[in-house]
């Protein structure tokens, strides 16, 4: 087999995707918002209204983009670092798609 043949689709691979970016921003506003950092506070950095705030943080928008999420990264004190490692060293994904530990936030 060679290793073309090992390629996951581009639909898996644009889910995966879109998954690694909301749990990234989940992360992160898990510990802003135990820090005691509300929706409300987070949307008033962002410029944005709550509503839109708390749809990105509950994963109620279509997609992420990784412009939105590095604006609202940034916003709560992160930083975006983006790398990459060779397939054979990804660890196995987790069967329900979540990372360990990793509950979604309330807004």
């Amino acid at each position: 087999m060679t290793k073309t043949d090992k390629r996951r689709s581009e639909g898996a691979v644009k889910a995966d995707s879109r998954l690694r970016l909301f749990f990234t921003l989940q992360k992160a506003w898990k510990r802003r918002s135990k820090e005691g950092m509300t929706a409300k506070d987070l949307a008033a950095l962002l410029d944005r209204d709550k509503a839109y705030v708390s749809r990105v943080l509950n994963g109620k928008t279509p997609t992420i983009t990784i412009e939105t999420l590095a604006l609202f990264l940034d916003r709560l004190d992160y930083a975006l670092v983006v790398d990459c490692i060779p397939a054979e060293e990804i660890p196995p994904v987790n069967k329900d798609a979540r990372p360990r530990g990793l509950t979604t936030a309330k807004a």
